[in-house]
């Protein structure tokens, strides 16, 4: 198992050299830059390692007191990933976010020692995506509670996953001077290789066409096939994979509707 795992990581670092695209080719405008969140990582350690062997510069968003979560956080920074804390969220559909999460009904302090744990949970955490939230972060009250812990944390990010088309949490990320994005396409919504293969197809022309796209993936199968074969072409579509924290001062792109609960 051990040289097995080795042997991907290798792999994985010697393809990701390979598509490594220099800083003057940026500048001059031959590549644009883009970000693809894999996140839902903790619960199983296999498809965990393998999205961190992906052959690209993904980020992995870590979900907290996950069987594997602070295992696969430490790898991933040993690989050069960058590390995110994927933070749950209550979802206006009632579905379960897993352990740790934020729910409606929690008083300040209950969210405040939420986000310390979650945070203490995943080593090396450069910023925040919701998981699920599609009720709390339409809620001013929470949010804020939420945003100020990451400031107190120090230089973390967050990106709003955009579970929702109603969600305040970007602006009120602006409004504690926090970096901060939003994801423009799930590349997954549903377990379906022809779904995924299209918004995959989408998120490039969209990352081609301006700078900053930032997607999010989950460690299916499938996902990961279809990813393991697109990656690569990347760079033959002038396209760069960044960590999400080169682009969180990227202004966020048009509102989009609702795809996850």
């Amino acid at each position: 198992m051990l040289l097995l795992l080795v042997a991907g990581l290798s792999a994985a670092r010697a393809e990701l050299e390979e598509s490594t695209v220099s800083s003057d080719e940026v500048e001059n405008g031959e590549y644009r830059l883009a970000a693809l969140i894999i996140d839902d990582i903790g619960d199983l350690r296999q498809p965990g390692i393998r999205a961190i062997n992906l052959p690209a510069n993904v980020a992995i968003s870590v979900l907290p007191h996950t069987p594997f979560g602070t295992e696969l956080a430490e790898l991933a920074h040993e690989q050069g990933r960058e590390v995110m804390l994927h933070m749950p969220m209550e979802a206006k559909n009632r579905t379960d976010p897993g352990p740790g999460a934020i729910y409606l009904d929690m008083d300040e302090h209950d969210v405040r020692r939420a986000m310390r744990s979650a945070l203490a949970d995943v080593p090396h955490a450069r910023g925040v995506n919701n998981h699920m939230g599609s009720l709390i972060t339409r809620h001013p009250g929470h949010m804020q509670w939420v945003m100020e812990e990451l400031k107190r944390a120090g230089d973390l990010y967050f990106i709003d996953s955009r579970t929702s088309a109603r969600s305040v949490a970007q602006e009120l990320a602006k409004e504690y001077g926090l970096k901060n994005s939003a994801r423009v396409i799930f590349i997954d919504p549903q377990r379906d290789e022809e779904i995924i293969e299209k918004q995959i197809k989408d998120f490039i022309a969209t990352a081609h066409s301006e700078d900053g796209a930032i997607a999010i993936g989950h460690p299916y199968p499938e996902t990961l096939d279809l990813l393991e074969e697109y990656l690569p072409k990347l760079r033959g579509k002038g396209i760069k994979l960044v960590p999400p924290s080169v682009l969180v001062d990227k202004p966020a792109g048009d509102p989009v509707e609702e795809m996850h609960p």
